[in-house]
C-alpha cells in the first residue's frame, strides 16, 4: 500500500507537472488577440508555443542529471519559482520580445517537472502498479496541452489574454505552498558531470533550424541567410552527435538508437506530437480568424477531444497489454488520418459540429498513439538503459513538436494568399499532416508485434 504521505507527494508532483504541460498550449486560443496587440503574424506568434516546447526539450535532456545532483524538494520548488517568475514577466510585458523571454523562463522552470514525476512513481509505486501509475502521468502529458486552448479561450473572452498569466501565477503559488509541507527527497545525490558543451551544441542546433524555418515565411525561402542557418544547425548537431560517442557520461546516450524499437517508437511519438501541437495552433486560428468564432466558442469546440484524451489514455495502455503496441499504434495513425482529412476541405462555412467531430477524431488518434508508442520504444531496452532511452524519447518528442509544428505553420503562411493564414493555407497544412499520417501507417506496419 502507498502511504498517505506518498500519495500527497505524488498529487503535488502531478499538479506541478500538469501546470507545466498545460502552459505550453495555453496561448493558442489567445494567439489572435496577442497578434492584434503586438501587430505580429501567426508565424511569429506561434514562437510563444514552439520555443516553450523547444526549451522544455532541452531541460528534459538534462532531467536525469538534475534528479541525481539536486535535492528533490529544492528542485521542484525552484522549478515552480522560476516558472512563476516567467509568468510575472509576461503579465506586464509591454512588447512581444519580452513576452517571448518570459515564455522561455517559464519553460526552464516547467521542463524538469514531468520527468521528475515519472522518476518519482518508479521510486514509490511497487513494480506491479508502475504501469498504472505511468498511465496517470500519460493523462497529464496528453490532457494538459489539449485542454489548454479551451481554458485560454474562456479566460481571454472573460478577462483578456493577460489573465492567463494571473491564473498560472496563482496556480504555481498554491503548489509552491503545498510543496513546502509535502515534498520530500528521493534517491541519493550523486556528483555527476554535466557536459556544458553538449548542452550548448544541442540547444544551438535546434534553435538554428527553428530560426531558419521562421525566416522562410517572408521573401525568398532559399536566400543565403536561411541556408546559412540550416547549415549552422546541421554542423552543430553533427558535432553534438560525434561528441556523445566520445563521452563516458553523454548528455544523450545515442548508441541506444541501434535498437529498432526505440527508433520506431520515437518516430511514431514524434510524428504524433508534431501533428498534435500543430493542430492545437492551427485549429483555434481556423475557428477564430476564418469561421470566425469567439475564443470561448473555439475553446468549447476543442473541449470534447481534450476530454477524450483524459478519459481514454489509461485505457489505451491496457489495450497495449492485450493486443500489442503495433495494433494500437496502427489504429491511432488511422484515426489521425481520418481526423486530418476533413480539415483539408473545411471553409469558413464549416459548422461547429463538423469541426468538433473532426478534432475529436484527431484526439482519439493522439490517445491511441501516445502510450503505445512509448511502450514500443522502451520494450527492448534493459532496465539500466530505460532512463537513457526515456530521455531520448521525450527529448525527441519535444524537439520534433517544436520544429515540425513551426515548419507547418510557416508552410500554411506561405501557402496563404494574405499576410495571415487563410483557408487555403490551412488546407495545405492539413494535407501535409494527412500525408504524414499515411507515412506513419506504413511505418507502423513494419513493427514486429509483441
Amino acid at each position: 500500500m502507498i502511504s498517505t504521505r506518498n500519495k500527497i507527494f505524488i498529487v503535488v508532483l502531478m499538479a506541478s507537472g500538469f501546470i507545466g504541460s498545460l502552459s505550453q498550449n495555453l496561448l493558442t486560443s489567445a494567439l489572435p488577440s496577442i497578434m492584434a496587440t503586438f501587430g505580429i503574424t501567426a508565424a511569429v506568434g506561434q514562437w510563444l508555443t514552439t520555443s516553450y516546447i523547444l526549451f522544455m526539450g532541452v531541460m528534459t535532456a538534462v532531467s536525469a542529471y538534475m534528479f541525481y545532483r539536486f535535492p528533490t524538494k529544492k528542485l521542484v520548488l525552484a522549478s515552480l519559482g522560476i516558472f512563476a517568475a516567467g509568468c510575472l514577466i509576461d503579465l506586464f510585458a509591454p512588447y512581444f520580445g519580452l513576452l517571448l523571454v518570459g515564455r522561455l523562463i517559464q519553460a526552464l522552470g516547467a521542463g524538469p517537472l514531468i520527468p521528475l514525476l515519472q522518476i518519482a512513481v518508479m521510486y514509490i509505486f511497487p513494480p506491479d502498479h508502475q504501469g498504472e501509475a505511468l498511465g496517470l502521468t500519460g493523462i497529464i502529458v496528453g490532457f494538459a496541452p489539449a485542454i489548454g486552448p479551451t481554458l485560454s479561450g474562456l479566460l481571454v473572452d472573460a478577462f483578456g489574454w493577460r489573465s492567463i498569466f494571473v491564473f498560472l501565477i496563482g496556480f504555481a503559488g498554491l503548489l509552491f505552498a503545498a510543496g513546502l509541507f509535502s515534498l520530500r527527497e528521493l534517491g541519493e545525490r550523486v556528483r555527476m558531470p554535466l557536459d556544458g558543451r553538449s548542452l550548448i551544441l544541442y540547444s544551438a542546433g535546434f534553435t538554428s533550424f527553428m530560426l531558419a524555418v521562421t525566416f522562410m515565411k517572408s521573401g525568398n525561402p532559399v536566400r543565403p541567410s536561411i541556408l546559412l542557418l540550416f547549415a549552422l544547425g546541421a554542423v552543430t548537431l553533427t558535432i553534438f552527435v560525434r561528441r556523445q560517442g566520445r563521452l563516458e557520461t553523454p548528455l544523450l546516450k545515442l548508441s541506444l538508437l541501434r535498437t529498432q524499437s526505440l527508433v520506431f517508437g520515437s518516430l511514431l511519438l514524434g510524428t504524433m506530437y508534431f501533428m498534435n501541437m500543430a493542430g492545437t495552433i492551427l485549429v483555434p486560428l481556423f475557428n477564430q480568424t476564418i469561421c470566425p468564432y469567439s475564443p470561448t466558442v473555439s475553446g468549447l469546440i476543442l473541449l470534447p477531444g481534450s476530454l477524450l484524451i483524459a478519459l481514454l489514455s489509461h485505457f489505451s495502455g491496457k489495450l497495449v497489454d492485450r493486443y500489442g503496441a503495433k495494433a494500437i499504434c496502427l489504429c491511432g495513425m488511422a484515426l489521425m488520418l481520418a481526423g486530418n482529412l476533413p480539415f483539408v476541405f473545411f471553409t469558413e462555412t464549416a459548422g461547429a459540429a463538423a469541426i468538433t467531430l473532426a478534432y475529436a477524431v484527431r484526439c482519439l488518434g493522439v490517445t491511441f498513439l501516445m502510450t503505445p508508442s512509448s511502450v514500443l520504444a522502451m520494450q527492448d531496452l534493459s532496465l539500466e538503459d530505460k532512463p537513457y532511452g526515456n530521455a531520448i524519447l521525450h527529448s525527441a518528442r519535444q524537439m520534433s513538436g517544436a520544429l515540425l509544428s513551426t515548419i507547418l505553420v510557416v508552410i500554411a503562411t506561405i501557402a496563404s494568399a494574405t499576410e495571415h493564414i487563410d483557408a487555403g493555407g490551412m488546407h495545405v497544412a492539413f494535407a501535409v499532416m494527412a500525408g504524414a499520417s499515411v507515412l506513419g501507417i506504413l511505418l507502423t506496419m513494419r513493427i514486429k508485434n509483441r
